[in-house]
């Protein structure tokens, strides 16, 4: 890791928006933004990583980011969410301190993710980290990944029936820096309270 000040740990508080990730219970991955097509959330299913690769340096390590796709700037991305709840007139902003899938969660108002969040540059949350993937690697050794639009939120909409097992692997990474969740992630929505709010556990940040 480079430059990195502060660990990321484990989210350990009971999050409203994951009651069915880990009973599967999805019925079609929604298209509620313009990010890819349904099931890709914007980033990368372990079905676009090559064989054998582990997404780390080169070692057999299980980390987040075994059998994720390689870091691709392109996919950030191209219409940020806080545009496309603008277009939809949602009525919130994405960002700091809002708890994404306290609406896309399963009888939600949004389309249900898997995960979703914000990442900083800083961790005090001052300056948005744009284009950086973020990668969850399940318990049943699925990886998902996304990466994070203009003002720094991703989100990572499922495919039919694709899910998350918890306990799960996270990670953030660019080109140059990466930062692994040093505990096991046992809920998905990062912006929660008591989760990374600034006050219980620092911003997610990537220099």
């Amino acid at each position: 890791m480079l430059g990195l000040s502060f660990p990321l740990v484990a989210c350990l508080a009971a999050d409203p928006g994951v009651e069915g990730l880990t009973r599967g219970e999805f019925s079609e991955g929604g298209a509620g933004f313009d990010s890819g097509p349904a099931g890709d959330g914007g980033g990368d299913s372990a079905t676009d990583a090559p064989p054998g690769d582990t997404g780390t340096d080169g070692t057999t390590s299980t980390t987040a980011f075994t059998g994720a796709a390689a870091y691709d700037a392109t996919k950030q991305p191209p219409t940020s969410a806080v545009t496309n709840h603008n277009n939809d007139n949602v009525g919130i902003t994405p960002g700091k301190n809002q708890d994404c899938l306290s609406c896309h969660k399963m009888g939600g108002a949004g389309p249900v993710f898997l995960f979703a969040g914000t990442v900083f540059q800083d961790m005090n949350g001052a300056t948005p980290a744009v284009a950086k993937q973020i990668c969850v690697l399940g318990n049943d050794a699925k990886s998902h990944c996304a990466y994070s639009d203009t003002d720094g939120n991703f989100w990572y909409e499922p495919g039919t029936n694709e899910t998350l097992v918890f306990p799960a692997q996270s990670g953030i990474r660019d080109g140059t820096n990466t930062e692994l969740m040093t505990n096991s992630l046992s809920a998905s929505s990062c912006n929660a309270t008591g989760c990374h709010d600034g006050t219980t556990q620092a911003y997610l940040h990537l220099p």
